[in-house]
């Protein structure tokens, strides 16, 4: 049901969510289903949270959809997205599904493309995902198609709908999602895409659900084609940030990110535990004609680091220490033998 937020809780509500955004957590709230003009409460009305209206089949609002302005005179939602009739699990059913609507089966659904955008670009920050949202939307004037739920809620400021630009309304927000082209801007926003160069996992999952076992002997394997001049990998990890691999050279076609490059990385970063779970995203880099950098097609693993505590023990039998003591039991011993054989030579002369 509604939930009644007194004004000090909903300032409160909105603070944290705006909090939950500046410490890179992409956002995303249902705009409510309490239709008509200025129902849109905490925490849709949050700043900086991506709130998201819902639609009908046809792409035209749906007559539940909450929508702005909110109680600060703030233009919401920020984008729509279907979700009458979606289909879903069924609860109690054990393997059912069913069909609902509401915008609470609208924000998963661009929440997802979120993922999708940073999948193609992980270093994405929530501000940066909700720009590339909101710029690549199929804009929707208040009035499409005439739906009376868009018409009611038009405003003085939709006279501007006579001018063809991106922007924003109280009804549609920036308009309906379109994951291709937000996918391809997150992608493109230090590199052009160039799928001719295609990097491809060589290396087998085991075991856990398609999870990659490392241990510190082992690497991730990988062969490449169409020319690439560099490879950069990283981690999915919010803190982390893409690194060139230097065993890779122009004109290698594969190569390996070894255990040890992955811990050598993790362990400089603030609160990531070695042990465990790491997605690892790579990519191919080319000189392109316009003086810049030409990206490959992402390809993610998801890999398991194990016994990450011996990764800096020497085997004893590899260790220096131990071919020293060896060498040097070894010299003393023949030395001795040497020194005995005068000895005995003198004895028999007497």
């Amino acid at each position: 049901g509604i939930i009644e937020w007194q004004s000090s809780e909903e300032d409160s509500v909105n603070r944290m969510a705006n909090e939950m955004v500046y410490n890179d957590i992409t956002l995303f709230i249902a705009a409510g289903n309490s239709a008509g003009r200025g129902t849109i409460g905490t925490p849709g009305s949050a700043e900086d949270a991506i709130t998201v209206g819902a639609l009908d089949k046809d792409s035209s609002i749906a007559s539940y959809s909450s929508q702005g302005p909110t109680e600060e005179n703030r233009v919401k939602p920020n984008v729509a997205y279907v979700g009458s009739d979606v289909m879903s699990v069924a609860h109690n059913t054990g393997d059912g599904y069913t069909a609902f609507s509401g915008t609470s089966m609208a924000t998963p659904g661009a929440a997802g493309v979120a993922a999708l955008m940073l999948q193609a670009n992980p270093g994405l920050s929530p501000f940066e995902v909700r720009n590339f949202m909101q710029e690549t939307a199929e804009y929707r004037a208040c009035t499409y198609m005439g739906d009376p739920a868009g018409v009611d809620g038009c405003d003085d400021n939709d006279a501007q709908n006579l001018v063809t630009k991106n922007r924003q309304n109280n009804v549609y927000g920036h308009g309906e999602v379109r994951a291709p082209e937000a996918v391809l801007a997150a992608a493109e926003k230090y590199y052009a895409f160039d799928d001719s160069m295609q990097i491809v996992i060589d290396s087998d999952p085991t075991h856990d659900n398609t999870h990659t076992h490392l241990t510190p002997k082992e690497s991730i394997m990988f062969s490449t084609s169409g020319d690439i001049e560099s490879i950069q990998w990283r981690s999915n990890h919010i803190v982390d940030d893409w690194t060139n691999l230097q065993s890779y050279r122009s004109g290698d076609t594969g190569g390996q990110i070894t255990a040890l490059d992955l811990i050598q990385q993790f362990q400089h970063l603030p609160g990531i535990d070695l042990e465990g779970n790491h997605t690892i995203s790579i990519r191919g880099l080319q000189s392109n004609q316009s003086g810049g950098h030409s990206s490959s097609p992402l390809v993610t693993i998801d890999v398991m680091l194990m016994d990450t505590a011996s990764a800096y023990q020497q085997d004893s039998e590899d260790a220096p220490g131990f071919t020293f003591i060896a060498v040097s039991v070894a010299s003393a011993i023949a030395l001795f033998v040497n020194q005995r054989k005068p000895r005995e030579e003198d004895l028999d002369e007497d």
